[in-house]
């Protein structure tokens, strides 16, 4: 029984939810950047993303490949509280997941497709000053499982559990031409008790780092590097410690186009190191963002 738990953990990390080997709060450059209280801003994305694996201590162990396409809706309304800049975020994704080869299938399943779960949350900027460039946001979100989960197979839209996330952002202008962005993020798991159709799912607090470094080419156009680690949020079936934590790393680049009331960001992304689970060979993702 041992055995199998580990076997079915290892080769459905992924399945789990999208962004269970990566920030569960996706950042995109000037995402603390603090809109003028009484805006509403929403954004819709778009991701394409291929991983094959699974990985296990570093080494590649087989030869699944899943393909994966995902899409939200986010909306922020921007607000003054007791002399502080406030943002509330609702965000709901859909998600339309398949794999292969074939026994990846018999295991996993076919596909998955349906709404993910929904997110709310809540920013405080603590830091808001336009004349230095310098920007400083708290954000906790909560995950609710809302989204479809059939419980009689392994990959799925959804989690079936709740999820806790405390993250931050740092912006500050290095001068003219240099924008630096600095997010740290801490997640922390409720329970799934229909994992596999019959199995408790614990996992342990993951965390993430994500950083860019922005280039203004003109006051329409930025380029931009990033990265990202991501460690921890070792899983427990049943009980049983399944020793899969996350140590990962990503890189990132892309462009920012600015338009009056409007936003639109091309990235791409991709693992350069995964010791447990899935890698992300390329994923591309488009976000278009409209202020009211």
């Amino acid at each position: 029984m041992r055995k199998r738990i580990f076997f079915l953990t290892s080769i459905i990390l992924l399945a789990l939810n999208q962004h269970s080997i990566s920030a569960v709060n996706d950042i995109f450059p000037g995402d603390y950047y603090p809109s003028t209280a009484g805006t509403t801003n929403v954004a819709v994305y778009a991701y394409q993303r291929q991983q094959t694996g699974p990985y296990a201590s570093g080494r590649q162990t087989g030869h699944a490949k899943i393909d994966a396409l995902i899409t939200a809706a986010r909306f922020v309304y921007s607000f003054e509280r007791d002399n502080a800049l406030m943002s509330a975020v609702l965000v709901l994704p859909w998600t339309q997941i398949k794999t292969s080869p074939a026994e990846i299938k018999t295991i996993l399943g076919n596909k998955s497709e349906g709404f993910s779960d929904l997110r709310v949350g809540l920013t405080r900027w603590l830091i808001n000053d336009p004349k230095n460039a310098n920007y400083l946001g708290i954000s906790g979100m909560l995950i609710a499982p809302t989204g479809d989960y059939n419980k009689q197979q392994l990959l799925n839209s959804a989690e079936n559990r709740w999820k806790f996330v405390l993250s931050g952002g740092w912006q500050k202008d290095f001068n003219q031409k240099l924008l630096f962005e600095l997010s740290p993020e801490i997640v922390w798991h409720g329970k799934n008790q229909d994992f596999a159709g019959r199995y408790t799912l614990e996992q342990r607090t993951a965390y993430a780092l994500t950083s860019y470094l922005r280039s203004r080419i003109t006051p329409g156009l930025h380029l931009f590097v990033g990265g990202q680690l991501n460690w921890g949020g070792e899983t427990r079936i049943e009980g049983i410690a399944q020793n899969n934590q996350t140590h990962q790393k990503r890189v990132l680049a892309g462009i920012s186009i600015f338009m009056p009331n409007a936003q639109i960001i091309l990235r791409a992304a991709k693992d350069t190191q995964v010791e447990n689970g899935y890698k992300t060979d390329h994923e591309i993702s488009l976000r278009v963002q409209m202020r009211f």
